[in-house]
């Protein structure tokens, strides 16, 4: 058992637990989630569709409430959004009539920071990505890669300290997508960014994550936590894949799917 550390963790959830209410019925989407996040942390949340994943994100967000539970971030409690943490979706929401500088000095100028100093930040981010040669270009002349990677610099501009990313790849072929995942994980390691990944990919999970958390449904608990070895957590995501060890997380990560799979055909 890990001993509590003497600092605040950086992302604190106890007892989190949110309901959906309408008019004739009451969904409990996640109950009594308990988790700590460490500074600098990648957790990677896994499970079957409708298991609460976003539905977390969205309440360490601050966009919602939990029905019951507290959310903490350096020991402060979550009452609604904050500069603290960034949110990536799985589109990326680039205006077309704004150039691509324009479109990641966007989020400078809606939380009013926008000047010449973070106007060179979010720059030398773009020139991080490789993207600085087409700052003047349209996003209808980038490729769905490019416009992630855009989104994604749009986001650490305003300098989170915490990332929320919602299936940032899941729309792009695989090729842009294991690229993407090495360049975001290096990104978010230079900068010490702590980071919540959602994904359907359980490779991806194993090969990007410090944990993974397996999530059940009816309603979203965490069903199984899994701590990636250190070579694999260590390695760029597309060399995670050829290390020893990792076939065997990936078979432990299937078969738990599977039990959550069979289960579900039997409610």
């Amino acid at each position: 058992m890990n001993k509590t550390p003497s600092t605040p963790a950086k992302i604190e959830l106890g007892h989190v637990t949110h309901l959906y209410l309408s008019s004739n019925r009451a969904f409990m989407a996640v109950k009594d989630i308990n988790l700590r996040v460490e500074e600098g942390e990648f957790i990677c949340l896994v499970g079957p569709s409708g298991c609460g994943k976003t539905t977390l994100l969205s309440l360490i967000a601050g966009l919602e409430q939990p029905t019951s539970g507290k959310i903490l971030i350096d020991g402060n409690r979550v009452t609604g959004t904050s500069s603290q943490v960034g949110y990536m979706l799985q589109q990326d929401y680039l205006f077309n009539w704004r150039s691509i500088e324009d479109n990641v000095f966007l989020g400078l100028e809606i939380k009013g920071i926008r000047n010449k100093e973070t106007e060179e930040y979010a720059l030398h981010l773009l020139d991080e990505m490789e993207l600085i040669d087409v700052r003047k270009s349209s996003p209808t002349q980038l490729s769905g890669g490019m416009r992630q990677r855009v989104a994604l610099v749009r986001t650490l501009a305003c300098q989170p300290q915490i990332l929320l990313l919602d299936e940032p790849f899941s729309a792009l072929d695989y090729h842009t997508k294991l690229k993407l995942e090495d360049l975001v994980f290096t990104t978010l390691r230079r900068h010490k960014k702590t980071a919540i990944l959602v994904t359907h990919d359980l490779s991806e999970s194993i090969a990007l994550g410090d944990r993974v958390l397996i999530f059940s449904r009816n309603p979203g608990q965490v069903r199984t936590e899994l701590t990636i070895p250190a070579p694999i957590r260590h390695a760029l995501p597309f060399e995670a894949r050829n290390q020893e060890g990792f076939s065997d997380l990936f078979q432990y990560v299937w078969k738990e799917m599977e039990v959550l799979s069979d289960a579900a055909k039997g409610d």
